[in-house]
């Protein structure tokens, strides 16, 4: 089973859903990752994509009491954020976000 990842207006979500842990790489002002910013692996309970609206929703605790909420970012012009853009990443920044610690 290999990583999730997923885009929001503000970072990038990397899901390792075999281990239920999950890192977030906050992006800069041109929508880039920043991988000097990148978090440490944190657990999660549960994660719920909704394919209707755009949000995915974090449950980081099996009582279901903390969330994080965010949207995917979306090309063209984002309807969350309002960017015109989408960014260009290099398979080895996704690959070093991925990366089992």
């Amino acid at each position: 089973m290999g990583n999730l990842v997923v885009d929001s207006c503000h970072s990038r979500w990397v899901f390792d859903a075999a281990r239920r842990r999950f890192r977030r790489i906050p992006k800069g002002p041109g929508l880039e990752p920043v991988m000097a910013h990148m978090t440490e692996w944190r657990p999660y309970a549960e994660l719920h994509l909704d394919p209707d609206s755009d949000s995915f929703v974090v449950v980081l605790n099996e009582a279901g009491t903390r969330m994080l909420r965010s949207w995917r970012h979306r090309g063209g012009v984002c309807p969350q954020c309002g960017a015109a853009r989408t960014e260009e990443l290099a398979v080895t920044a996704v690959t070093a976000a991925e990366a089992p610690a």
